[in-house]
């Protein structure tokens, strides 16, 4: 069943372009937005991986309680 308002070339060439482009824009608008509300004064250690001092401290610290560490992340 064709859409009635676009019943001609015209109409449907121009909803073909138009649709991926407003929604490509408002995509990008809420990226922007959202990037936005991440604050300025972030650290880039608090995305950073801990060096292997605190890693190899980690695991001294597990095997002298006798715990199991966690899992890593990619497993």
């Amino acid at each position: 069943m064709p859409l009635l308002f676009a019943d001609n070339f015209l109409a449907g060439s121009l909803l073909t372009l138009l649709v991926p482009t407003i929604l490509l824009s408002a995509i990008m608008t809420w990226y922007f937005i959202a990037v936005k509300k991440v604050p300025e004064e972030t650290p880039p250690s608090a995305t950073a991986t801990p060096s292997r001092d605190v890693l190899a401290a980690a695991e001294e610290a597990h095997r002298e309680a006798g715990t199991e560490p966690p899992p890593a992340a990619g497993s």
